[in-house]
């Protein structure tokens, strides 16, 4: 649920639309700017939006790659898409998130049927908006494992893990790594943890490392 406004995604698109790429950033269903109730915000729903912003590109435009990207569940779902449409020409995933939700986690969630987060403000991160997600996003989640799915994958992956990173460790991430195809680069950002975002300096080495990766592919 991280806003298309927060500086880490902010900060990647400009610093891919100044190495020429139309870059386009968007909301899911439900939640900060989109359209929608929190209800909506399901993994299958996010594939179909992703689906929907490439499909009003392509129909303004023709293109002559494709990159899908993201940060952590924003990362998973670039690996679940590529995997449903060969026109994907490159996946990045920063600290893609994996699996399903287990544990105490989930028992607590259906016990309340929902789950109950409150996200910083992209401008004012002592001000914070709540999302109740329904425990309905649990289920549906069980249906999509990025792991399984990202061999399917064709084009070209690029996966960054961060050294300090709890909540997606560097050795998830590196599940995604061993389970694709070539081409693949696999890098642990040193130092950094999962909220990279609040570090200006750090923004800057992630996203250096993205485009260091890209001209390594010849993309």
């Amino acid at each position: 649920m991280d806003s298309k406004d927060y500086k880490h995604l902010a900060g990647l698109a400009q610093t891919l639309a100044e190495r020429g790429y139309v870059v386009v950033r968007f909301d899911s269903i439900g939640v900060w700017e989109s359209e929608g109730d929190i209800s909506q915000y399901t993994m299958t729903q996010y594939l179909e939006d992703i689906k929907n912003v490439l499909e009003y590109m392509l129909s303004k435009n023709e293109y002559k790659n494709i990159l899908l990207g993201g940060h952590s569940r924003g990362g998973q779902m670039s690996i679940l898409y590529a995997a449903r449409d060969p026109r994907i020409s490159v996946v990045l995933g920063i600290m893609p998130s994996s699996g399903a939700i287990t544990g105490e986690r989930r028992e607590a969630w259906k016990k309340a049927g929902v789950s109950i987060s409150n996200r910083d403000f992209p401008d004012d991160k002592n001000k914070t908006r709540e999302f109740r997600v329904p425990f309905e996003h649990v289920l549906d989640r069980d249906q999509c494992d990025a792991v399984r799915d990202i061999k399917k994958i064709k084009c070209p992956v690029i996966l960054i893990a961060g050294e300090l990173n709890k909540l997606v460790e560097p050795e998830d991430v590196k599940e995604f790594f061993d389970n694709a195809n070539e081409p693949k680069s696999f890098t642990i950002m040193p130092g950094i943890g999962h909220d990279y975002r609040f570090s200006e300096k750090e923004v800057e080495l992630v996203n250096e490392k993205v485009l260091e990766q890209l001209n390594l592919m010849n993309i």
